[in-house]
């Protein structure tokens, strides 16, 4: 057997083609890059991350006319001169701490002893204490009794010498400068390449936009102008968001331990504020501090509880009013993506890769969205839905899952309508199933499921109605039959038409397609019954809608016909050729359209129109799972 040929190298569809294989490979390659070249990496990526925040400061002074260097340098030494200043403030701050500490040692003291009252054996210290002293000496006394010498070869014994090593308490300069000046030389290295990555990629924005451009896009130049733009867009919003969040949670937590009294507020509130930027951890970890120095500094315990209290209202109103109101959309990741772009970061850059794992995976993210290789990207960590409500409510529906498919109708019906639902999202469900897979028994028992499932859905999802009206509404007598044209799927659409109807005071009963086969159509009554509404999902249904027209004709000459034609094109229904082929008298596309149809047909408002009761003589025949016999 000859071997498949190799994909061959297509530049217009890209270097991975739409190999599975290749994709897996480029991915994991390109993440061992990232770890291990995260000295480049890191302040590149910081450098991109402040461009995105200084370009909108770039533009506007270039408006003034003022050129691109000048401009660019002037953004660099604002950003630098505002991070200096609350570094200094942030530096002065933990200065006045660290001399302060030494004086909250005794409350600190009295605390801990205040969990060992009097002899300090009846508190939970003193007992775990006492515990482990004595568990520490039985296993001494042990030792000694295993290890102990024989005192005759002891008195044999000489006395050894003790070694004495004198060290030189002295450090080495060499030693002294490794030890004291690397870990402060390396932030700031870090910064100098950050700055200079900075002015140049705020400098050769453009050449960089347009390489970007010819390298991803291939061509498609409007799709790459989209991701660029889509991408800028969602990081700048969420920089300027999380930087609106950031200080509404700050500065009430600084004010709010200020009046407490806990020293060094400032400090805890700029602090609150920069740590908030770390998804999750990062309100934890500043109201940490805060809560220990309350904890040393209070002789009682009133200022702990009430920096407690600070922090989780002003983190209550942070995530239930503000994030809500101030983010919407904006970053398009669901709450999963953000935590597992957090450890994802986090253990390929450590804590650089915590602050950056959220800009960083919006990148991603809209990256994925226009190259096709990466769109498992977009799928896996986005927060849009990725099924569209009739997809939804199929797949609950094939599972067998009634109530979730209750819970995605009652959703779409609070927005929309129960007509929008019905026709919207009901009917291209009811599509999908009649579209999938050759008649085989698999097949068919699924549509059996999901039209039992879908008749249960109609029947719960009466009560969106207006339940005045149906309280003020009698029994009314059957003058409409909604039947199902072919399969037990007809029959659930006619479910809805026949729903709508009684919900207008129009009386109507549901048939199934054994209703109106050769041997049902001469056992069915239609005294009393002024209109047949036929459903078909099939998108071709002429013969047999043509067929049963005929025959119904036959039956009851006056009898008025709707075609609901639920799988045709939407301007299906005006076709006077098709309606004349057929022989009915309405072709409706839609459920709305179907009910319209046959409350004009029979003149019907509001009110209640007498007529013979024929509910008790018209007994829906079971579900079939097979098409009719014409």
């Amino acid at each position: 057997m000859a071997e498949p040929p190799l994909p061959r190298f297509n530049p217009s569809a890209g270097a991975l083609s739409d190999n599975p294989l290749l994709t897996a490979v480029a991915v994991m390659l390109g993440v061992v890059t990232l770890y291990f070249g995260q000295d480049i990496f890191i302040p590149f990526a910081l450098a991109i991350l402040l461009a995105f925040v200084l370009a909108p400061v770039v533009n506007w002074l270039r408006r003034l006319r003022l050129p691109r260097l000048p401009a660019v340098l002037i953004a660099v030494t604002f950003a630098c001169f505002v991070i200096g200043a609350v570094s200094l403030v942030v530096g002065a701050q933990l200065v006045q701490l660290a001399e302060n500490i030494p004086r909250y040692q005794t409350n600190i003291k009295d605390k801990i002893n205040a969990f060992s009252p009097g002899d300090g054996e009846r508190g939970i210290l003193g007992r775990l204490s006492t515990t482990l002293r004595e568990i520490t000496r039985e296993i001494t006394d042990t030792d000694d009794i295993v290890t102990a010498p024989d005192p005759t070869e002891a008195q044999s014994a000489e006395p050894k010498p003790v070694p004495v090593i004198v060290e030189s308490t002295e450090t080495p300069p060499l030693e002294l400068l490794q030890t004291v000046a690397l870990p402060l030389i390396e932030p700031l290295i870090t910064g100098g390449i950050v700055i200079v990555f900075l002015v140049f990629v705020l400098l050769q924005q453009d050449d960089l936009r347009d390489r970007f451009i010819k390298l991803v896009g291939k061509g498609d130049l409007q799709g790459s102008t989209e991701a660029l733009n889509e991408a800028a867009s969602r990081v700048s919003r969420y920089l300027l968001m999380q930087l609106t969040i950031n200080l509404t949670y700050g500065i009430p937590i600084g004010i709010g331990l200020f009046f407490i009294g806990v020293p060094n507020a400032v400090l805890w509130g700029l602090l609150a504020a920069v740590l908030r930027f770390i998804p999750y951890l990062g309100p934890f970890l500043g109201a940490l501090f805060p809560m220990a120095l309350a904890f040393a500094v209070d002789p009682g315990w009133s200022m702990l509880f009430w920096t407690l209290a600070l922090y989780l209202v002003v983190e209550l109103i942070s995530n239930n009013v503000m994030e809500p109101w101030l983010y919407g959309s904006s970053t398009g990741l669901s709450s999963l993506a953000v935590l597992l772009a957090a450890i994802f970061w986090t253990t390929l850059w450590g804590p650089v890769g915590l602050v950056l794992a959220t800009p960083l995976t919006v990148c991603l993210i809209v990256i994925g969205r226009y190259v096709p290789q990466l769109q498992f990207l977009g799928v896996l960590l986005g927060s849009d839905p990725v099924l569209e409500p009739e997809e939804r409510l199929y797949q609950r529906l094939l599972s067998g899952n009634t109530d979730e498919a209750v819970e995605v109708a009652e959703r779409y019906i609070d927005e929309h309508s129960l007509a929008a639902f019905y026709d919207d999202v009901a009917i291209p469900a009811l599509r999908l199933a009649q579209s999938t897979g050759p008649q085989q028994a698999a097949d068919l028992a699924n549509r059996r499921l999901i039209a039992q499932g879908m008749l249960e859905l109609v029947e719960e999802i009466e009560d969106y109605e207006d339940d005045e009206l149906l309280a003020e509404l009698p029994d009314q007598p059957v003058r409409v039959l909604c039947i199902g044209g072919r399969t037990e799927l007809d029959a659930a659409a006619a479910a809805m038409v026949a729903q709508q109807l009684n919900a207008l005071g129009i009386g109507a009963a549901v048939l199934s397609p054994a209703a109106i086969n050769q041997e049902g159509l001469t056992q069915l009554k239609l005294e009393g019954v002024e209109a047949v509404c036929l459903s078909y999902l099939s998108a071709r249904p002429h013969v047999f809608a043509r067929q049963i027209c005929r025959r119904l004709r036959r039956k009851s000459p006056g009898l008025k016909v709707v075609i609901g034609m639920w799988g045709a094109a939407p301007d299906a229904g005006g076709s006077t050729e098709m309606l004349d082929k057929i022989g009915a008298d309405v072709i409706s596309t839609s459920v709305t359209a179907a009910v319209e149809a046959v409350r004009a047909m029979l003149g019907h408002g509001r009110e209640v129109q007498e007529g013979p009761d024929l509910a008790a003589e018209i007994t829906p025949a079971p579900l079939a799972t097979t098409a009719p016999a014409s």
